[in-house]
């Protein structure tokens, strides 16, 4: 199907097929660039939380704390932080798979799809 010819009811109907989940929704609410003001909550205290701990780690490992307090730091930091790092990647990736079963739908390559995201926004 050529991109120029569907229609905003064509691309609404599609879209709504795969809505996006309540976890795809609160990671792109709560962790993109397009976050507004009063979502950015719960990204402050998790930036607030990985920086403490990584401040904690590196003074502590310039103090010369015993290496057990400073590997549990450590520890939580990175775990932490790969927790996060999963979970955005996981819901980036499956709103790339609902992407692309609605482009699918509508016939467009992912050139295609951009463009008619512009024209009637998603």
């Amino acid at each position: 199907m050529d991109w120029k010819k569907i229609t905003k009811k064509q691309f609404n109907d599609a879209y709504n097929t795969y809505p996006p989940s309540g976890w795809i929704r609160f990671a792109f609410k709560y962790f993109s660039k397009s976050t507004e003001k009063k979502n950015l909550k719960p990204s402050r205290t998790i930036t607030i939380i990985l920086l403490t701990l990584f401040g904690l780690g590196m003074w502590g490992t310039i103090q010369g704390w015993p290496r057990a307090v400073v590997g549990t730091v450590t520890l939580l930091y990175g775990v932490l932080l790969a927790i996060l790092v999963l979970f955005l990647l996981a819901a980036v990736w499956s709103n790339n798979a609902r992407i692309g079963k609605i482009r699918r739908i509508l016939g467009v390559s992912k050139w295609e799809w951009n463009l008619l995201v512009d024209k009637y926004g998603a």
